[in-house]
């Protein structure tokens, strides 16, 4: 993620569904709906202009990867922006209907609000591409264990070998993904670089760093607070007047927690710092869960400060902003 500044920049809300991409552009009343697939994403990009233009959607399923991927090749800058945060301009607006429009106007001007107070963030190809080759390399391990599972109780030879050769192409599939994870860390010293400095930490190795960096690529760029909150990570306080209601977790990004619970198991038993601190939640009484928790909380703050001084002490291996 890279910050930008507010000069000359023209916003444009996008509301991403299957079917449709609303687009609402600032100087422009009317909303204009061009189709989410090749030929309406080239409509909408090619009127774009990269020297000023930032695209501001959310997440919607994996339905925007189309319109990020084109928009890199354009090289016009563009933010994914939190839904929760946009709920919480939507009622700060006093806007209470919804439609495809009205959200794709909502978007705008949520962005040119952070824009003007310095805070949003652009999205970058290098992060597009690692997340996706983690994502696919994480389908087909789930599908390899499936069909190991499968070829475990297979009752018939030609059942067992139909599953056989499934798992043999699989594992072809997994090579081929790892093949591409090397030719592209090659290519960008960044995420090598990252890598290497999160593998530092006890109990984090090459693949918990990898799906680190692509399930949160702003590890490194923001505080402990605002990096808990995004990995889901965050306690949630609710204390008013006399009441005093038990603390649950903030909802984030879910994947952070099943990264982090293996590394978190081994730090527990290995890193001395991480045992004396669950010694003393233990002493107050707390439960494993809660210790389990607060262990990946410590951890990724403690990840998140390696990384930011890491980068800060060697600029050049993180050219690529």
């Amino acid at each position: 993620m890279r910050e930008v500044d507010m000069n000359g920049k023209r916003l444009i809300g996008v509301d991403i569904g299957k079917s449709w991409l609303d687009a609402a552009v600032e100087g422009i009343e009317p909303v204009r709906r061009y189709g989410n697939d090749a030929a309406g994403i080239a409509a909408l990009v090619e009127k774009l202009d990269p020297a000023s233009d930032i695209v501001v959607f959310e997440r919607c399923g994996g339905w925007e990867r189309k319109l990020e991927a084109a928009l890199a090749d354009k090289t016009v800058a563009w933010a994914v922006v939190h839904s929760q945060r946009v709920k919480a301009f939507r009622t700060a607006q006093g806007i209470k209907a919804k439609t495809d429009r009205i959200d794709a106007r909502l978007l705008r001007d949520f962005g040119r609000d952070r824009l003007n107070a310095g805070q949003l963030r652009l999205g970058r190809r290098e992060d597009i591409t690692l997340d996706v080759l983690i994502a696919r390399q994480r389908q087909l391990k789930a599908m390899l264990h499936a069909e190991n599972c499968r070829l475990a109780t297979a009752a018939l030879e030609a059942v067992g070998a139909s599953i056989e050769r499934m798992v043999a192409h699989l594992e072809e599939e997994l090579a081929a993904i790892e093949a591409e994870l090397v030719r592209y860390e090659h290519g960008h010293p960044e995420p090598s670089f990252k890598e290497e400095v999160l593998c530092s930490q006890i109990g984090v190795a090459k693949a918990t760093a990898r799906s680190l960096l692509a399930e949160l690529p702003e590890l490194g760029r923001l505080d402990r607070k605002e990096i808990t909150a995004l990995g889901g990570l965050a306690p949630r306080v609710h204390e008013s007047g006399s009441i005093r209601k038990c603390r649950g977790l903030a909802p984030g990004r879910r994947a952070i927690k099943v990264i982090l619970f293996n590394p978190a198991r081994t730090a527990m038993r290995c890193d001395p710092e991480i045992k004396q601190f669950c010694s003393g939640l233990r002493a107050r009484g707390k439960p494993g869960k809660v210790i389990m928790v607060a262990v990946m909380r410590k951890m990724l703050v403690r990840l998140n400060a390696l990384l930011r001084d890491a980068m800060r002490q060697a600029p050049a291996a993180t050219a690529a902003q």
